[in-house]
């Protein structure tokens, strides 16, 4: 047989998955909505629809997963039910499914579910409304920054985060301080839209926090947003003592052409970890002055062969500055 006729019909029998769907062999039916899904044919949808009311949860959780390659409000609402189903790995597949949703109007069956009383169905409610980028969400997004479970008020953060309105900075700014590190987290994360004066004192708070995670978030919000006035705090945080802290710390430095970080970058050029020395040396490129290069030059000797490109590279962008009297 040839080659080509191995793969001339990979069509799937929509009869013969109808047909195994009623079979009374629950690995039957599981077996073949993992075909279904896999072949993400049009005309399989309604199907796994009917699927996630099978009586195996093994039937459900195969149809759960595999309803995350189609859109709209039927769609919305079966995942949104599944996601109260006795079997948590169903539930956690609808919820996973649901953030595949781009229809706006799918939003229309999560909104209905905000209100649960279980806060894991709240925040995977939240999880699926975040890509709809739906307006209407807004308003309720903000009275969920008050929910008592922090995993929800994480979720309604990303929400906000997503719809970009300037409303939403003084409950963002709020959130910033709550009492849960991933919430604070998140809502650093979130302010990037937002200009720099109006998080400043945020960003000090965050590059202060207790947590280096939070910390971290800081450093990258001050390099997102090129926040002119936390040089100083972020130079202190080069001598963090998380290294993922005073990597993003430089650079936010880099990305603020900051001279005065130059000595404290050139030290982190013998750091232990590989990547922070490697950020060093591209954020003392990215400052171009020519007081970086002693500290450049010994980099070009590296162990570590990216560190050793990234040195030589920002030498070179050094002296063609020098060069052309920039």
């Amino acid at each position: 047989m040839a080659r080509d006729s191995i793969f001339e019909d990979q069509s799937l029998d929509i009869e013969d998955i109808e047909a195994r769907f009623k079979s009374s062999d629950a690995d039957e039916r599981r077996m073949a909505m993992l075909e279904l899904a896999e072949s993400a044919e049009a005309n399989g949808e309604a199907l796994l629809i009917r699927a996630l009311s099978d009586p195996d949860p093994g039937v459900r959780l195969a149809a759960a997963a595999g309803l995350e390659q189609f859109d709209g409000p039927a769609v919305a609402q079966a995942l949104a039910n599944a996601l109260l189903d006795a079997d948590s790995s169903v539930a956690a597949a609808a919820g996973a499914s649901l953030c595949e949703l781009r229809a706006p109007e799918a939003a229309t069956p999560l909104l209905a579910l905000i209100g649960h009383p279980r806060a894991d169905v709240r925040a995977a409610v939240w999880r699926g409304l975040r890509d709809l980028r739906v307006g209407a969400t807004f308003p309720v997004a903000i009275d969920a920054l008050a929910d008592s479970d922090p995993h929800v008020r994480r979720e309604a953060i990303g929400a906000l985060a997503y719809l970009k309105r300037a409303d939403a900075l003084p409950a963002l700014l709020g959130a910033a301080t709550d009492p849960d590190v991933d919430v604070r987290r998140a809502a650093l994360s979130a302010l990037a839209f937002a200009p720099a004066d109006a998080v400043i004192d945020a960003l000090f708070s965050g590059l202060a926090d207790g947590h280096w995670q939070v910390r971290e978030a800081a450093a990258v919000l001050a390099g997102k947003l090129r926040a002119a006035g936390a040089e100083r705090a972020l130079i202190d945080a080069l001598s963090d003592d998380a290294w993922q802290v005073a990597l993003k710390a430089a650079s936010a430095l880099g990305r603020l052409s900051t001279a005065d970080a130059i000595p404290a970058l050139g030290g982190l050029l013998s750091h232990p970890v590989s990547n922070l020395r490697k950020e060093a040396a591209a954020a003392l490129g990215e400052i171009r002055r020519p007081e970086a290069l002693p500290y450049l030059a010994g980099a070009v000797d590296d162990p570590d062969p990216d560190v050793r490109k990234i040195a030589r590279w920002s030498i070179h962008l050094i002296k063609s500055d020098t060069f052309q009297g920039g």
